[in-house]
Order: structure tokens, then sequence, then C-alpha cells
């Protein structure tokens, strides 16, 4: 698979960023995020009862403070697709899939911690504080 600038995706929820002087780079990484962590909740639901609930305004919520930041991580990726001649959807979704097999595989404690940790950090301003 071909590798796009950002595509080494782990778990940053742009967090903890600073909210000034942001990178295209990290904002690639938000974009991401967007579509990893659906595929995450869905781990989380399958075995967590109670989890979509918790989750779902929280990240709606998460989506429209991060709107335009997406919107530019994903226009930055599929200006470095166009240029490789890469197909982001294909690299998007394998990424995404691989999480999901890690989350889905996870004991269950362990999907546990994470998937509190992720309601977490979304609940944090995007500057961190």
């Amino acid at each position: 698979m071909a590798r796009h600038p950002g595509l080494e995706h782990g778990d940053n929820l742009g967090a903890r960023v600073p909210a000034v002087g942001f990178e295209p780079e990290v904002d690639a990484l938000l974009f991401l995020d967007s579509q990893v962590l659906p595929r995450k909740a869905a781990a989380c639901s399958a075995r967590i009862s109670g989890f979509s609930s918790q989750f779902d305004p929280v990240f709606r919520a998460w989506l429209a403070v991060n709107r335009s930041r997406l919107a530019a991580g994903e226009a930055y990726l599929r200006a470095d697709a166009a240029k490789t001649r890469t197909p982001l959807e294909r690299d998007v979704q394998a990424i995404a899939g691989s999480i999901s097999q890690q989350w889905n595989a996870a004991p269950l404690s362990t999907l546990q911690e994470n998937c509190d940790a992720m309601l977490i950090q979304l609940k944090e301003p995007p500057d961190g504080d």
C-alpha cells in the first residue's frame, strides 16, 4: 500500500496539539481520525453495553468543532494522492480496517480502557486545555 504523509496513523485525535499554527499533516491526521473513530466505536459498541449512546453525541460535537480542519486535512491528503496517483480511499479503508481488527481482537479490559480513553480525548478541547 502506498503511503501518504500522515497515514502512519495512531490514536492522536488532535487533542494535544496546540490550537495555533496547525500543520497540514496534523489536519490530515484529524481527517484520518474522523474515518477511523467510527470503526473503533463499532468495536466498543459490539462488546460494551451502551457505548454508542455515549460515543455518538461526543463524536458529532468533535466533528462540528473540527469541521474546517477535517476539510483541510482531507484536501491535503487528496492533493497528495493526486500527485502520487494513489487512491486515498483504499489507503484510508486499509488503515481503518487494520485498526478495527486490533480493537475487535483486544481483551475486554483493554478494549474498555481504549474506549474510555477515546471518549475522554474526544471531549478535550482542540488545544488540549
